[in-house]
This record gives C-alpha cells, sequence and structure tokens, in this order.
C-alpha cells in the first residue's frame, strides 16, 4: 500500500445539513484527481465535484456507518493509477447521533 502524499489532500469534514424535509450528513475534502475513488466506513460512495468532492447521505444511514465505528467515520481515498491509499477519521457534528451532549461551557466568538 503506498500513501497518497499528505499535502495533495486536505482532512475531511462533516456536518449536517437540511436535505428537503430530512437531515442529511455532508462529508466534504480534498483529492489530488477526480479518479481517486472515496469510501466511508469502508462503503464506496458516489461523490460530486473533483478535485473538491462532496457527498450527502440520509441521517439515519450515517448514524449507522458511525454506531458500527464509534461515533466517528473513518474516509478512504483510493488512487487507482498508483495504488496510493490515505485514511482519514471524521467526527460527527455533535448531535448527529441523536445523543444529548451536556456542556460544561461553551465559547462563542466572531472573527
Amino acid at each position: 500500500m503506498v500513501a497518497i502524499p499528505g499535502s495533495a489532500v486536505a482532512a475531511p469534514k462533516a456536518r449536517l445539513v437540511h436535505c428537503g424535509d430530512a437531515t442529511c450528513l455532508r462529508i466534504s475534502g480534498r483529492r489530488p484527481h477526480a479518479a481517486v475513488a472515496v469510501r466511508v466506513a469502508g462503503r464506496p460512495l458516489m461523490v460530486e465535484g473533483k478535485r473538491s468532492w462532496r457527498a450527502t447521505v440520509p441521517l439515519a444511514t450515517a448514524r449507522d456507518w458511525a454506531s458500527a465505528e464509534g461515533g466517528r467515520l473513518t474516509v478512504t481515498l483510493t488512487d487507482a493509477r498508483n495504488g496510493g491509499e490515505s485514511m482519514e477519521i471524521v467526527t460527527l457534528p455533535p448531535g448527529a447521533l441523536g445523543k444529548r451532549i451536556e456542556l460544561a461551557s461553551l465559547i462563542v466568538s466572531a472573527y
């Protein structure tokens, strides 16, 4: 296994978005080129975009994937051209798993 250079990819992110009347999880990231395949929690994922990619999945599906991964998702990028592969861990946004989280403090700042 050859690693995809770290400078070629950026850590993926996840956030909650509205998709119709439902809530979905949008996962986004960067990859070296459009031929790099994206898998989330070991499952192939159809993504939009080329180097900057994104995918939107129903929250129920993301919860199933994340429950097996302990509240996190593994995003794997595989480059079929050279066999390179990289893995990143994405932590789901608070509330995505439907659990209440008690905060000891909350800091809000304006940039």
